[in-house]
């Protein structure tokens, strides 16, 4: 608000000085043309006269004293050596009659045109005046001058209104701005106001804050005041994702550890039987690799989300060849539940690039999810086709249970399981679907998931090369 002000001042302030230059050059201009009408009107008159007669002088003097009330300016008539000898003041009171100008100041006159000169002291007159000269040369042959001046005090007292008027207008500005850019300002200051409140109040936990957004703001604050408030969503959603995952691998952890430690503090203080512990140091053993695999799981989601996938290890290979040897590696799962394999895989192949083994890790889950989730004797389906958009696109696909709609989008979150029994799938953490959607994401690419009828589907997409 300060700087406004200023600048408001400043820009009036120099706009008041130009004016100023401006009326004086006006005001001179203008009464450089009122003394030459003058001069010359005056020297019109004494080329009729023979200026040798005070008879002629005093008729002189009458005719200027008539010019000088119609003009408002002095006008006087010198003769050939520039002393007065006819004064456009009344005769009775004249105290210019026999004053002498310097030959320095009568040198500049002319007969064609009056010369004007500015801010000229002249004693008889005791004032600093502008004067006009003209040189006459009267009926008789003699030479004379003519003189008109006025007073320079006449336009001091002109621009001195002008200044007047200008800071009249200046203050009068200023009272009327002060007020509004005031007002203007607090009204733009309020919703940065409620930011900055906001702020805190996130700052000390609060993540529910949100500022109004109203219509009689500018476009900018609405715009800011939108990115402030999905700021704060984000850092809401942000923040309940940390909670759940804190609550999540909490729980995941505390079964494995509450198993380890049972069944150790069991062995030492002689509950279990020595004939008995290597059973229970086994079952001990197995948890110790869950965790490690937990661990492990999540230090390849890190590194992933953290750095991407490194184009050092993007290379050419063929999807239905990676495919196919995935799908073998389930060989035994999948005739221990005699399930029915429909694999289409085109036999001229699918050569991408991405990196072989993350592609491979994704495969690998999407088939052992499904495998898990279909029921005995049930349908598994592996294919791989050219999309229009001149990808290809991997599904894979198991009869079974049906996932709710509502369940759907939560299916690639860290330690989400549909079934909502952990206890129950001691081999799953609920991160197998949240690694695969990293991983392609990684690549730039997308995945999705429908189920319906009893038929779940999760497909992928990745870039098509030549071979």
């Amino acid at each position: 608000m300060t700087l406004t002000v200023c600048l408001i001042f400043l820009t009036l302030l120099l706009l008041s000085m130009a004016t100023q230059l401006l009326y004086r050059r006006l005001f001179t201009d203008m009464l450089e043309e009122d003394l030459r009408a003058s001069v010359n009107a005056a020297s019109g008159m004494t080329e009729l006269m023979s200026m040798e007669t005070s008879r002629a002088r005093e008729q002189l003097c009458v005719q200027l004293n008539y010019t000088a009330r119609a003009t408002g300016n002095d006008t006087v008539a010198c003769d050939g050596n520039g002393t007065i000898v006819a004064c456009s003041c009344s005769l009775q009171s004249c105290e210019h009659l026999g004053y002498q100008f310097s030959p320095d100041f009568l040198a500049a006159a002319s007969t064609d045109n009056a010369y004007v000169r500015t801010e000229l002291p002249i004693s008889c007159y005791r004032e600093t005046r502008m004067a006009a000269i003209r040189r006459v040369q009267t009926r008789t042959g003699n030479v004379c001058y003519v003189i008109s001046s006025s007073s320079a005090t006449a336009l001091s007292r002109r621009l001195g209104e002008a200044v007047r008027i200008n800071l009249l207008v200046l203050l009068v500005v200023l009272a009327l701005a002060v007020p509004v850019v005031w007002f203007i300002t607090q009204r733009q200051m309020k919703p940065i106001k409620q930011m900055t409140a906001a702020a805190r109040r996130m700052a000390h936990g609060q993540m529910d804050v949100r500022v109004d957004v109203n219509d009689t703001d500018t476009a900018e604050l609405n715009e800011l005041s939108l990115a402030f408030n999905n700021m704060a969503q984000a850092l809401a959603k942000s923040e309940q994702n940390r909670q759940e995952f804190v609550a999540n691998i909490s729980h995941e952890l505390k079964t494995p550890m509450t198993t380890i430690s049972g069944y150790m503090e069991g062995m030492l203080d002689g509950t279990i039987p020595p004939e008995q512990q290597p059973k229970y140091m086994e079952i001990t053993a197995g948890e110790v690799k869950r965790l490690s695999r937990l661990v492990r799981s999540m230090l390849d989601i890190s590194r992933i989300q953290d750095q991407g996938i490194p184009a050092e290890r993007k290379r050419n290979f063929d999807l239905c060849q990676t495919v196919g040897e995935v799908l073998l590696s389930f060989e035994q799962k999948i005739n221990g539940k005699h399930l029915e394999v429909d694999a289409q895989l085109p036999d001229q192949g699918a050569p991408t690039r991405a990196d072989p083994d993350a592609i491979t890790q994704v495969v690998y889950n999407l088939i052992d999810n499904a495998v898990k989730f279909c029921p005995e004797g049930g349908e598994l389906g592996v294919r791989v086709s050219q999309t229009k958009g001149g990808k290809y696109l991997v599904a894979v696909r198991n009869t079974g249970p049906t996932i709710p709609p509502e369940e759907l989008p939560l299916v690639f979150n860290r330690f989400h399981k549909t079934d909502k029994s952990r206890s129950n799938d001691r081999d799953s953490w609920g991160l197998g679907l949240y690694i695969v959607k990293t991983i392609i994401m990684a690549h730039e690419e997308d995945i999705y998931v429908t189920s319906s009828d009893g038929v779940t589907e999760f497909s992928f997409t990745l870039p098509k090369v030549n071979p």
